[in-house]
């Protein structure tokens, strides 16, 4: 898991008034909002005596422990301690306050404490915003690590025999015109994929009768690091489009909670929304039954512990510039963590705010691999 990332905590209308608390790299935060509406993101530990600040209530724009009434406002600093009133609140009454952003219907929280100028950006959707677009939502929990999920999304050979009654050719499982272009935080590919005329459901309407039996289908597959989002654009047939997103959070090192938008150019009604979700949870259903049982459990540090072959480049890709930010010592040391904090010592993920001051808790323990690690 990799810190100084931004990460989707969760869809904004779930926050109102109340405190929420949400799970991200092994760590608890409480989401909020303050005195202006806008959403706040804390560590979700009080640094009196442990207590889970996400069981309390806002009060004038900050939140407030449960157990003694300490409040914190959206930098993380504490302002009220009532058993003491006049007393001088110490420097170090503070807890890590995380960036917070709303786009796209979702929560972004960055987890680190790297400089604004060299975080790597919220991927750009200008799409989400197309009045011509018609989008629908929803999540998805997985017990496999979130590399695992987003490599998945990146994998379109295994289309055929995960998902033939869907999508996807078994007769004709070939992939043609493969190719794949990085930038700095991201990497996208394009494909062409034979896919059997077989509309089902809501979808059968949009069918012609002279459609021939097996179309040739485009593909175009992205990835970007913020997120870790997934990206896909598909042509299923002439005029038709569709965008699926997938914002694939990691829980902890075995969980995964994906946060998922498809948009469709064709068949906007409101109507045809209740089948296009669940053709989308179909689908996620089927890959949860095939890579919740992948061995190893956690992506393999290096790519000679498995055999990669030419239509596996976005994967490789993706593999290559999460091994370049963990040599960075951005990987959270969960070995360690387990074994020294655990149970018996608080800590919390780094924030920009560590560079202005002392913190009561520890960071999280963090890594890094050595290089070539993932050669």
């Amino acid at each position: 898991m990799l810190t100084n990332q931004w990460y989707v905590a969760g869809e904004v209308a779930a926050v109102t008034t109340a405190p929420v608390m949400v799970r991200l790299l092994g760590q608890d935060l409480v989401v909020f909002r303050d005195a202006t509406g806008k959403l706040a993101c804390l560590s979700d530990i009080c640094i009196h005596r442990g207590a889970a600040l996400s069981r309390g209530r806002t009060v004038d724009g900050c939140v407030e422990c449960p157990y003694h009434g300490w409040r914190y406002d959206r930098d993380g600093r504490v302002t009220k301690i009532p058993a003491e009133p006049d007393a001088k609140i110490p420097a170090r009454a503070r807890i890590d306050a995380y960036p917070t952003v709303e786009k796209y219907g979702w929560i972004w929280v960055f987890l680190g404490d790297e400089p604004e100028h060299s975080r790597a950006p919220i991927p750009d959707m200008p799409e989400y915003d197309d009045p011509e677009i018609r989008w629908v939502r929803g999540e998805w929990n997985w017990r496999v690590n979130y590399h695992r999920a987003v490599e998945n999304g990146l994998d379109f050979a295994h289309a055929p025999f995960v998902h033939g009654s869907t999508f996807g050719d078994r007769e004709r499982p070939q992939i043609s015109d493969f190719s794949v272009e990085e930038a700095e935080w991201s990497a996208r590919s394009r494909m062409i994929m034979s896919v059997p005329h077989r509309s089902r459901g809501l979808w059968s309407l949009g069918s012609k009768k002279n459609n021939p039996a097996i179309r040739q289908v485009e593909a175009r597959p992205w990835f970007h690091l913020s997120g870790p989002i997934v990206g896909l654009e598909l042509f299923p047939r002439e005029g038709w489009r569709i965008w699926l997103r997938s914002a694939h959070t990691p829980v902890d090192e075995y969980t995964t909670k994906s946060w998922w938008l498809m948009g469709r150019n064709f068949m906007k009604a409101k109507f045809f929304d209740k089948d296009t979700i669940k053709r989308n949870v179909k689908i996620f259903a089927e890959d949860a039954e095939i890579i919740q049982f992948l061995k190893p459990e956690l992506v393999p540090d290096s790519l000679r512990d498995e055999l990669t072959v030419k239509t596996d480049g976005l994967q490789v890709a993706y593999r290559r510039k999460v091994r370049a930010l963990e040599q960075r010592g951005w990987k959270v040391d969960t070995a360690r963590l387990e074994a020294e904090f655990v149970g018996r010592r608080a800590c919390s993920l780094p924030s920009p705010g560590r560079s202005d001051g002392s913190f009561v808790l520890q960071r999280v323990p963090l890594t890094s691999l050595k290089q070539g690690a993932a050669e």
